[in-house]
């Protein structure tokens, strides 16, 4: 069952109590020592009945063809001419049916026209009118409070039913931009991979066969591990530790790669090749093969938040530009942002020899 469908349905449930228990007021209110007063019972309720129609037409009618429709011109006029047609018909009814009100006693009669009113009491006409005037005064009101007390449910059940809509539209977008910067670093980090065991084919043929089966291990947790949105920080690790052993099949010593990791690696859970992206920007832009270059990598848990880091020498292009970040780092933060919003801290430290970047994230166990 949908959303919506149960707001619907859990709706239905509480304006069926609320009236059942106002039907049920006289009878509980009518007892006697004989038992209950039935005819006083049937009288209550057929008072309470063009309440309910004014309920009914409100919930069914006015409220989803004028209101959600944003007619309120016509809402508020045709609602304010239910509620006076409604208080007049009730003095109708109550005339008719007799003259209590409520639950409290009946009135007695008043003294006869022809014997001299006493004191300061008003001719009875004139105490009829007041009477008149006052019960459709209170049937009024009792009208307005009905249809604002349905109105006030049917706003706020809109409200929640467009919060959680608006909701599970963010989820897909939120789900749709994560797939799509995902995607993008997919194809990237493969051609890279496969260039890397192309140039290894002719120099060291065995190399190239470790690097295949390397490169089966991160297809499979590309392929398999990440398409569930999430991962162990250990398999984050041991991939970052695959991708690493990859990389240096190519590279001679005057690489220095350091790897610093928690001995013992907490059960949490990540988002996947987080930081793939940074990887690949630290062996593009940091490696040398002519001289001295060094990429350390450091990821620790402390206080529910993870740290990582990854510093890189930096090395100029064929045109002798320095380049750092890119698109695998623009597209970094906007995974963070999507995945983290505000709760996440990304500092980055681009020197004229290094680049380093701190990264921050909540963890929940």
């Amino acid at each position: 069952m949908s959303y919506s469908a149960k707001i619907k349905r859990g709706e239905s449930i509480i304006y069926l109590v609320i009236w059942l228990i106002i039907f049920l007021m006289p009878v509980f209110f009518s007892q006697r020592s004989d038992g209950v007063d039935w005819n006083r019972v049937t009288r209550e309720w057929v008072k309470i009945i063009p309440f309910l129609f004014v309920f009914l037409f409100h919930n069914y009618i006015l409220f989803p063809l004028f209101f959600i429709q944003k007619k309120y011109l016509y809402y508020f006029g045709l609602t304010l001419l239910l509620i006076i047609g409604i208080s007049f018909i009730t003095i109708f009814i109550g005339r008719e049916v007799g003259p209590s009100r409520g639950f409290l006693p009946e009135i007695k009669d008043l003294p006869p026209p022809q014997q001299k009113p006493l004191g300061n009491i008003p001719p009875p006409g004139s105490m009829k009118l007041r009477t008149g005037l006052l019960l459709l005064f209170e049937d009024f009101i009792t009208s307005v409070l009905v249809i604002g007390f349905n109105a006030a449910i049917k706003i706020t059940i809109k409200w929640q039913d467009e919060e959680q809509k608006n909701k599970e539209l963010e989820k897909q977008k939120l789900e749709s931009e994560l797939a799509f910067l995902k995607n993008q670093v997919s194809p990237h980090f493969f051609m890279n991979t496969l260039n890397n065991i192309h140039a290894l084919i002719d120099i060291n043929s065995e190399d190239a066969k470790e690097s295949v089966i390397q490169l089966s291990k991160l297809m499979r947790y590309l392929l398999y591990d990440s398409e569930l949105g999430k991962t162990t920080l250990s398999k984050e690790i041991e991939f970052i530790k695959s991708y690493v052993d990859l990389m240096k099949l190519r590279f001679t010593s005057k690489v220095s790669i350091k790897l610093s990791f928690p001995e013992k690696i907490p059960n949490i859970e990540i988002p996947p090749m987080l930081f793939t992206s940074l990887l690949e920007n630290a062996f593009k832009h940091g490696v040398s093969y002519q001289k001295k270059s060094f990429i350390e990598i450091i990821l620790r848990t402390e206080n529910n938040n993870l740290w990582f880091r990854i510093k890189n020498s930096k090395q100029s292009n064929d045109n002798g530009i320095i380049e750092t970040g890119g698109l695998g780092l623009e597209n970094l933060k906007k995974r963070l942002d999507l995945l983290y919003g505000r709760h996440y801290i990304l500092q980055e430290n681009d020197t004229e020899e290094t680049f380093d970047i701190n990264i921050k994230l909540p963890i929940y166990e």
